[in-house]
């Protein structure tokens, strides 16, 4: 499988652009390895919202996905305890 097209939001950008150069070289692995296996990979969707969560280290990527179009949309990040609010 190709790898999906990443539609990024400004949110998810601007609080990216602000993590450390650690944590950012950690988000880019895991959303390289879930952009390469959209269609197989082990989504874990949010209680009683349309997005999935997806866990790099003590931050969570919160994203949607079309897999007919194999497109891939990075809608928020930030540190566990306060993503979800």
């Amino acid at each position: 499988m190709s790898q999906a097209t990443e539609i990024y939001s400004r949110e998810f950008d601007s609080v990216f652009l602000k993590l450390p150069p650690r944590i950012r070289e950690l988000v880019e692995a895991k959303i390289r390895d879930l952009g390469s296996h959209l269609a197989d990979f082990p989504h874990r969707r949010l209680k009683g919202r349309s997005e999935y969560r997806l866990r790099a280290g003590d931050y969570r990527i919160i994203y949607e996905f079309d897999r007919a179009r194999n497109i891939l949309y990075l809608i928020a990040i930030g540190h566990r305890r306060e993503v979800y609010r």
